[in-house]
């Protein structure tokens, strides 16, 4: 049963510790999703002075992580050198530049960006305020329901194994019935009963966590080799950088499971 009980924490925690993984990386691909979203802040036609006063206030701002002046005359290089050989076309509104300086903005978080948006929106000498506000909710939105699908799903597992190992004691217990009887007959108390079981429970939690975590690092190195070939636009994180993180949170939350697995049914037994 002990062997059967480890096997159970094992599938539990291997499952887990897949979804930890997805989640490291979809919080690493949320964070390089948030650096390529940008609010652009058009400034009024003439009001270009009021550039310095601008940056002055984004320079300050805690809800900015960077941000970018352009410039009339860069913005109408810019267009040039996007026109490529067709770049005359643009020549000589140099003199008479029609194109308005701008401001590239980037939030710190993405949640951010409406907030920070209206901010701007609101000063002196700013003409428009342009985000992706439809595309910056919908991401969101995903990034929330996938973040709680995870935590549901890894709670509802560490609660499978809880009770798995539960039941495991619970049968020791009941094939033990006779000895535990003669140890209440001569006085044991249940603290001194209850004491080999709880370490039972903790020895198979921390077996069933050790193994887990080897097949984790096993699946992910060979999952990502794979990823990394198929998918090639999205970056992958490299596990290894959080692995003794990883084996600690193993090692702890599988010894957890043990515990509260054992003193669950201790509880039940002991009071018949």
């Amino acid at each position: 049963m002990a062997a059967a009980s480890i096997s159970i924490v094992v599938a539990a925690l291997t499952v887990v510790g897949i979804f930890i993984a997805i989640g490291i990386n979809l919080e690493y691909i949320s964070q390089q999703i948030e650096k390529t979203v940008d609010i652009r802040v058009i400034l009024q036609k003439g009001q270009e002075e009021k550039a310095v006063v601008i940056e002055e206030y984004l320079r300050k701002n805690a809800l900015v992580r960077e941000f970018k002046y352009i410039s009339p005359q860069m913005a109408l290089q810019d267009l040039k050198n996007k026109l490529g050989k067709n770049s005359f076309l643009l020549e000589g509104l140099e003199k008479d530049n029609p194109l308005r300086g701008y401001f590239v903005v980037k939030p710190v978080k993405i949640e951010y960006t409406k907030e920070l948006a209206e901010e701007l929106e609101s000063l002196d000498g700013v003409a428009q305020v342009y985000f992706p506000s439809e595309t910056v909710d919908k991401l969101r939105r995903i990034l929330k329901i996938i973040n709680l699908f995870c935590i549901l799903l890894i709670l509802g597992l560490y609660i499978v194994a809880i009770f798995i190992i539960a039941n495991t004691i619970k049968i020791t217990l009941f094939a033990r019935r006779r000895e535990i009887s003669i140890m209440r007959y001569i006085g044991a108390t249940n603290r001194f009963i209850s004491g080999p079981f709880v370490v039972e429970g903790f020895i198979i939690g921390i077996l069933g966590s050790i193994l887990a975590y080897a097949i984790v690092l096993l699946f992910y190195h060979y999952a990502i080799r794979y990823l990394s070939q198929t998918i090639t636009f999205i970056d992958f994180v490299n596990i290894s950088i959080y692995k003794y993180k990883i084996l600690g949170v193993f090692i702890l939350t599988g010894s957890m499971v043990g515990i509260l697995g054992s003193l669950i049914s201790l509880r039940r037994y002991l009071k018949a």
